[in-house]
């Protein structure tokens, strides 16, 4: 029975997560992180990886849709991923969603350290989707 119960479980985060995907590419069709139009396939990414808190997964402002490259290079290449225009932004995201997640992968990000510790800064009032975000670009001259 429990096996059952987790299988309903997943399809209902599946369900959700399918529905976070179209809303995205309804109304905001564009790359999470480099901000370029959706055009082909797109991923649904996570800023705070689905492995680390299953809370936050179905979170509409935890995902974000994605080019397939530039998801990959955010995942496995955050040398890479830190020239992605919109990661200032998404990395806001994290420190809003998740603190503890977003200090354990800053690091990563060296050159973007200068808007981390601006962030505090950032007066924002609640935010559901990255259509909302702020653009952070203004913080670093």
């Amino acid at each position: 029975m429990h096996g059952n119960a987790l299988k309903t479980s997943e399809m209902t985060t599946e369900a959700q997560l399918n529905k976070i995907k179209h809303w995205y590419l309804q109304y905001y069709p564009l790359c999470g992180l480099c901000g370029h139009a959706i055009r082909d396939e797109a991923d649904l990414a996570h800023i705070v990886r689905r492995s680390y808190s299953d809370e936050l997964q179905t979170v509409k402002l935890n995902c974000m849709l994605c080019h397939r490259s530039c998801h990959e290079d955010y995942d496995n290449n955050p040398s890479l991923a830190q020239f992605l225009p919109r990661m200032p932004e998404v990395l806001y995201i994290a420190w809003r969603l998740d603190p503890e997640y977003f200090y354990q992968i800053a690091d990563k990000f060296p050159l973007l350290t200068p808007f981390f510790e601006r962030f505090p800064e950032v007066e924002i009032g609640e935010i559901e989707h990255h259509g909302e975000i702020l653009t952070l670009q203004y913080l670093v001259q």
